[in-house]
């Protein structure tokens, strides 16, 4: 009777013997011990000035733990609750970026053994190819971005949570018990709750369905993902609501914090929607065998470059790889699921593609390679073993080549960490690669600013307004240079800019009112601080102080008292706050308020001559 063919992939069905427990717990400690190696310098590195302030240095539900809050809270556009939980357990005081560097690269290692583990499973005890690809995966200098940067918390926890839905969906696949079908479905929704990318995980169980030979149109296999879909629907409308600013439907809350950078969108034409996300797809597959000039920021290139080969070439070269895969699907399936698992993974991200997840910033980002590069890792290992598995010598001269590979990797990977040491080093770098971006000149421009470099600062907005850029991130470091450097009339006009560049940012509302105080301007001042209060309404104790001294100024005693009260109330209770507010009381006949926050002045500042003054007229 002739037997009915097997359902194991043709790639899959010479397995070699499963190594004994001991060597396999060796190879995953060596693994880990690499890799640590490898991004142990992170451990000491800084917040930088992307994205982290937004995240956890200015977020008030972070820094404080409102973890309740936290969990339907939207941060810069992006919803992702247990993301932002993680990052409010790693606070400390004083506030340091250790303890975040530290979770995230401890969950990059737990990420190179589901890597390992998962693919000895799909590779059927191949353990060199589950090596193989989790070493590069652990390694990889295109990796650092996910795992030095702290808020980039969200790709090494989803993957951690994804990861591990796959691995217990195969072994459902394996044994098929349903508890491991729920357990595969519940990870699933949490790494959709630490970053949207996850609602890919869908296709990537049909894939798996495929990799093991199941039918991909049986009716068990088809009603198994529904709950899944249903989910990745949920999960993409919020996406696409909160992202446009929503707050999908009143059920979540957005938290408002400074303004993070600038992320104006370029406008494209037809041709340029097909060319940059092709390219990106090309780039990527580039990037993994030759990751040279890696930064943090790729620009979108000007229209005439597009006739360059890596942008003419790169729609064959999709097309191309499609043919390979579908030539591949009857026949190996390595390719085809390889292939497959890297399309699926990173299309999401391809800019201007028709299913792409709106994103600002440049047209790559090295953090989108992060579980994209699983699946072509786990083609070159597959290709590796069959070489080794048939042609003996020239399988081990090739594995030999990816050893020394792989060694050159981790050494750039130790040096590509150093780069987000600081701002200084992130945005120097960028700069080093893209010479001619005014954006990086502008952040580390307010990184130098921050750190009392004002002349350094404003050769740094200077040289991005020579090349073009005229952003609101660019007009508030003039603006603030000029205030330093004392010349409040030039200050007054980048805050316009600023304001009329991008009237959304509270920021500018604010300086421009502090300027317009320190001019005489009070009444104009107040305008601006009402709009600073309604966009950025968690720096209430900074705003209402300064809405109060302005009214103060025009002689509003009772308004500026209210004010300077809501201003100490949300622990904005500083010695002028203290000053000002027992000068309104005295000119409302308060004396003993008066008296009392002249009194809390002299404690705050023993200095302060105007509460000391005010204390000998009324004679105390």
């Amino acid at each position: 009777m002739r037997r009915p063919p097997s359902r194991v992939p043709p790639g899959a069905r010479r397995a070699v013997p499963l190594a004994p427990t001991l060597p396999l717990l060796l190879l995953a400690l060596a693994l880990v011990v690499i890799t640590f190696a490898a991004f142990a310098g992170a451990l000491s590195h800084g917040f930088v000035n992307w994205d982290d302030m937004q995240y956890v240095g200015e977020n008030p539900l972070v820094l404080g733990k409102h973890y309740g809050q936290l969990l339907h809270a939207v941060v810069s556009h992006h919803y992702h609750p247990l993301t932002m939980l993680s990052l409010a357990w790693n606070v400390s005081t004083p506030l340091s970026a250790q303890p975040f560097v530290a979770t995230s690269v401890g969950l990059h290692l737990l990420n190179t053994l589901l890597v390992f583990w998962l693919v000895l499973l799909l590779a059927r005890g191949r353990w060199p190819v589950a090596a193989f690809v989790a070493l590069l995966f652990g390694i990889h200098p295109m990796h650092v971005e996910s795992v030095a940067w702290v808020s980039e918390r969200k790709d090494v926890l989803y993957t951690f949570f994804f990861l591990g839905g796959l691995i217990a969906y195969w072994k459902y696949l394996e044994r098929r018990g349903s508890w491991l079908l729920g357990l595969a479905f519940v990870l699933f929704v949490l790494s959709c709750l630490s970053k949207v990318m996850a609602i890919v995980f869908p296709a990537v169980l049909v894939l798996l369905d495929y990799w093991r030979g199941r039918p991909a149109l049986e009716r068990r296999a088809a009603l198994e993902k529904l709950p899944f879909l249903a989910v990745s629907l949920l999960f993409g409308l919020i996406v696409q609501d909160v992202q446009a600013g929503g707050d999908f439907h009143g059920l979540l809350r957005i938290v408002r914090v400074s303004a993070g950078p600038s992320r104006a969108l370029m406008d494209v034409t037809p041709l340029q929607r097909i060319l940059l996300p092709t390219n990106s797809y090309l780039m990527y597959v580039w990037q993994l065998f030759v990751p040279a000039g890696l930064c943090a920021l790729y620009p979108q290139p000007p229209p005439h470059e597009l006739v360059l080969p890596p942008y003419v070439l790169a729609p064959l070269f999709l097309l191309g790889t499609l043919a390979l895969a579908f030539w591949d699907l009857r026949r190996t399936r390595v390719i085809a699921f390889g292939l497959g698992w890297y399309l699926v993974t990173i299309a999401p991200v391809l800019r201007y593609a028709p299913q792409s997840i709106p994103i600002g910033g440049g047209i790559t980002a090295d953090r989108y390679s992060y579980l994209s590069y699983i699946g072509l890792l786990f083609v070159l290992g597959m290709g590796l073993q069959a070489v080794f598995e048939r042609r003996r010598f020239l399988g081990v001269a090739l594995w030999g080549v990816s050893g020394l590979f792989a060694a050159a990797l981790w050494v750039q990977t130790v040096h590509q960490v150093e780069t987000w040491k600081n701002s200084e080093a992130l945005w120097s770098r960028v700069i080093q690669v893209n010479p001619r971006l005014g954006a990086a000149f502008v952040l580390r421009g307010k990184d130098r600013f921050a750190s009392g470099q004002t002349p350094a600062a404003m050769r740094d907005f200077q040289t991005a307004h020579r090349f073009g850029l005229r952003t609101a991130d660019l007009y508030e470091g003039l603006g603030s240079g000029w205030v330093a450097l004392g010349k409040l009339d030039s200050a007054l006009v980048m805050f316009d800019r600023a304001v009329a560049a991008d009237p959304g940012r509270g920021r500018s509302y604010y300086n421009r009112a502090a300027v317009g105080l320190s001019l005489g301007r009070p009444r104009e001042a107040l305008g601006d601080l009402d709009r600073a209060l309604a966009l950025i309404p968690a720096e209430g104790a900074t705003l209402y102080a300064a809405r109060g001294y302005a009214r103060m100024q025009l002689q509003e005693y009772r308004e500026a008292a209210a004010d300077l009260d809501r201003a100490v109330a949300a622990g904005g209770g500083d010695t002028q706050v203290r000053y000002n507010r027992g000068f309104c009381r005295l000119q409302l006949g308060d004396r003993a308020g008066a008296v009392d926050d002249f009194r809390e002045a002299l404690r705050l500042n023993p200095g302060n001559a105007g509460a000391q003054r005010q204390l000998r007229t009324l004679g105390l």
